[in-house]
């Protein structure tokens, strides 16, 4: 279990490691801005008033570590027992599959928030539910089938979450998913 995210939100423990990577030479990962259409902006304090999401986005995070693109979405839970496929937008799936067939490692880091458990989630497993689900099948992925071990997403010194170890195990094939 880490403790150092303690008090963090999950992006913001994102953040903080994809600096850290960025500071270390380890990696460059990105957080994607949703795209947002300014209607009204109150003058005098310069806060927006209104706006609306003038498109889908895509996912989260994108970027590159030794070479490889990666793409993911970060989840968090308060469900303890599984996770809800409703939590990935149809858009999403599609972005990170896309990703996926054309070389990229994409994936999902999902935070069961109650248990304080983070884990790796490779696309892979998201497909195989994901198809399933339109076949009938469950709409959700039990907890006992994203809570591995050698998914689990934990910290190293200023890393809060050090899920590019898992990526490296993935990209040198020491891990077949």
């Amino acid at each position: 279990m880490y403790y150092g995210g303690r008090g963090y939100g999950l992006e913001n423990m994102i953040e903080v490691s994809n600096k850290q990577y960025s500071f270390q030479g380890e990696a460059l990962i990105q957080k994607i801005p949703t795209p947002v259409k300014v209607l009204d902006i109150n003058q005098r304090t310069g806060k927006i008033k209104s706006a609306f999401y003038e498109k889908k986005s895509t996912v989260d995070y994108i970027g590159i570590f030794n070479g490889v693109s990666i793409a993911f979405d970060a989840k968090e839970t308060k469900v303890e027992t599984r996770f809800d496929l409703s939590n990935v937008k149809e858009h999403q799936y599609y972005f990170l599959d896309n990703w996926d067939r054309n070389g990229g490692i994409s994936f999902l880091i999902i935070h069961f928030i109650t248990l304080n458990e983070t884990y790796y989630l490779p696309f892979s497993k998201l497909r195989s539910s994901w198809e399933s689900s339109l076949k009938g099948g469950r709409k959700s992925i039990k907890y006992k089938n994203i809570a591995e071990e050698r998914y689990r997403i934990n910290g190293r010194g200023l890393i809060l979450l050090d899920y590019l170890d898992i990526v490296k195990r993935i990209k040198l094939g020491e891990d077949k998913t």
